[in-house]
């Protein structure tokens, strides 16, 4: 069923904490422990200190998170009011702050006006570096493109020289076949 469906619990079988199956000495677990040394009633681990009995179970009847009680889930209202007073503390300083931040505008334009100058200076000396950035990754990319055209030339003087080798080769195999073979008379009998 969807979100919408009846919830529908399970119930447990007879046998909740599964003893029938701790009892059971054909399965494989616990061979395997008794072949490790393990004996039942002892502990486990190194010193056998570990757990002696296999781990319980119990129905969950409620519908709270794991480990959640009733005692916490009512309690998330409380810190309401330490997030109230926060933001009221906050909402109180931008107000007290916007109320002295215009002591004398001449100041606060010069400091503007100055801090503008600052950053036109500092992005024409970044400009700068990038144009000579570019200029010297396009040289570098030039070169290699002559380089790469060069190799191509090579490579395809080589092809032509190899395939001109091999046409006129072939002429010369198809000559010589030529001259050998000398022509076959069939006869009727």
């Amino acid at each position: 069923m969807g979100l919408a469906g009846n919830k529908v619990k399970q119930r447990l079988s007879q046998d909740p904490n599964n003893l029938a199956w701790s009892n059971d000495q054909s399965k494989f677990g616990f061979k395997m422990l008794m072949k490790m040394g393990w004996a039942p009633g002892k502990g486990l681990g190194i010193n056998e200190d570990g757990n002696q009995e296999h781990v319980k179970i119990r129905l969950k009847e409620n519908t709270l998170g794991l480990g959640a009680d009733k005692r916490t889930t009512d309690n998330w209202l409380g810190n309401t009011d330490a997030f109230s007073q926060l933001l009221a503390d906050l909402n109180s300083r931008t107000a007290e702050s916007s109320a002295t931040a215009s002591p004398e505008p001449e100041k606060v334009e010069e400091e503007e006006k100055s801090k503008k100058d600052k950053k036109k200076r500092k992005r024409s000396k970044e400009d700068d570096e990038e144009d000579d950035d570019k200029k010297e990754k396009k040289k570098k990319k030039e070169k290699k493109d002559k380089k790469e055209k060069k190799e191509k030339k090579e490579k395809k003087e080589k092809k032509k020289s190899k395939k001109e080798k091999k046409e006129s080769s072939s002429e010369s195999s198809d000559e010589v076949a030529e001259q050998q073979t000398a022509p076959v008379v069939l006869r009727n009998a």
